[in-house]
């Protein structure tokens, strides 16, 4: 059985950053203009997907008791059910759309479910034109506040400010014309307002909400990098010590001997040229080896020790021979790091079947934005992707539940996902944004 589900986020500009070695650290006055709280906190943003499907079933419900009160004002029962059909469609994709195996949350998303709620409040004011006696009674001002306070930890409070704003003005041009068959004789303006409210109070609240949490996000990241700064200059001592015992220790035990007996002859043999270079030559390869390990190697000798510890016989393997790893955010090496951990613990994984491959396709486009620019680091030009292919002796209906919050986040932090489930095999395939087909040989 196979099983293959694809996401790909649409090609953004990528915000230039400065050619630095380190991480430049952000500060609490990042505008977020296209931040969100999924992207921002992934993690968060999956624990909140829990009222999306509760806030899409109680929208539906109250357009259906609304509709049931007021069964005496309709004129046009076929577009009350339209309505009806509407506002359950807006529920639909709400909760489709906010699914942690679709994450993120698209723009066209956040367009199509509002469309939706605005066709389902037209179809049902038209229904009930010339006899609809009250306005606080509609289910769609409400429907719409709903929606959007549903979709603040997913899209930027700036869409969300603006469909509110939207959706306020279709309200009240449908509002305005109908002050003459209200059941108690006001200004127009007054019904308007109450309509208005409804929609603005509650859209506004949630892009309130959005931006709030993005800015405290961004804040918390700061202090966090300006805290590991800090740590990181007071233990620069501490790791230039170890790093002098560490090569005092490799010195030692033949280099020392080595020059105490030329000095106590006082010349140079042959064979003491010949050992000399043997040392140079092994001692350039314990350096290199060192500097040439990335993040993705510390982690695969990490869960290596872990697996001989409980007395498997590992091979974890890594092909990345450039070191493409090298260019990973924060939270895609997070995110890699945790996926490379469960599978490892994960029951019927094979110790010896994992293996993780970089592959760069050269001649491409520039790659996508998907973590904060104060989250990246200087990319190169070029496709990175990696494919991680690993034995895992369980249904695919499991495999998919272990890997369902660990995708939600991958998901996010890279902008093409991929997995293939063929029992026992399973391959996962990430990277900068979905490769360029190979055209087929005729």
């Amino acid at each position: 059985m196979t099983t293959t589900t694809e996401n790909q986020i649409p090609n953004q500009n990528p915000t230039p950053t400065p050619a630095r070695n380190h991480t430049p650290i952000p500060t609490p006055h990042t505008k977020p203009h296209a931040f969100t709280q999924q992207r921002l906190d992934p993690l968060g943003a999956l624990a909140v997907w829990t009222i999306v499907p509760g806030i899409a079933l109680i929208v539906f419900a109250y357009a259906v008791v609304a509709t049931v009160l007021q069964a005496d004002q309709i004129r046009h029962p076929t577009l009350a059910v339209l309505a009806l059909a509407a506002a359950a469609s807006a529920s639909v994709v709400l909760v489709l759309a906010g699914r942690p195996s679709r994450s993120p949350v698209r723009q066209t998303s956040l367009l199509l479910i509002m469309s939706l709620g605005l066709c389902a409040h037209l179809l049902d004011q038209a229904a009930r034109w010339g006899s609809n006696s009250l306005v606080q009674d509609d289910f769609g001002p409400i429907m719409l506040g709903f929606l959007l306070v549903a979709l603040s930890p997913f899209r930027p409070w700036r869409e969300l400010a603006l469909s509110a704003a939207v959706a306020s003005v279709v309200v009240a041009a449908v509002t305005l014309p109908q002050g003459e068959f209200r059941a108690i004789t006001v200004p127009s303006g007054v019904y308007v307002v109450v309509a208005v409210t409804q929609v603005l109070a509650l859209g506004l609240a949630a892009a309130a909400y959005s931006r709030r949490i993005v800015r405290q996000l961004l804040a918390w990241q700061t202090d966090a990098r300006l805290a590991i700064a800090r740590r990181t200059e007071e233990s620069r001592g501490r790791v230039v010590r170890q790093v002098v015992e560490q090569q005092r220790a490799i010195l030692e035990p033949n280099v020392f001997p080595l020059f105490d007996g030329v000095l106590e002859r006082g010349e140079v043999t042959k064979a003491e040229i010949s050992r000399a270079n043997e040392l140079a030559a092994m001692v350039r390869r314990t350096i290199v080896e060192h500097i040439d390990e990335t993040w993705l190697d510390a982690v695969i000798a990490r869960e290596r020790t872990a697996l001989q510890e409980r007395g498997k016989d590992p091979l974890l393997v890594v092909a990345d021979p450039e070191h493409r790893a090298a260019h990973f955010g924060t939270q895609q090496r997070a995110a890699t790091s945790a996926l490379i951990s469960m599978l490892c613990l994960a029951p019927g994984f094979d110790p010896r079947s994992l293996v993780v491959q970089a592959d760069t396709e050269p001649d491409s486009d520039p790659d996508t934005q998907v973590d904060p620019p104060s989250d990246r680091q200087q990319r190169h030009s070029g496709i990175d992707t990696f494919s991680l292919r690993v034995a895992l002796d369980l249904p695919p209906r499991r495999v998919r539940a272990l890997l369902r919050s660990y995708l939600a986040v991958l998901r996010v932090v890279f902008p093409w996902v991929r997995v293939s489930i063929r029992r026992p095999g399973l391959t996962l395939e990430f990277g900068d944004k979905r490769p360029r087909p190979v055209p087929p040989v005729l």
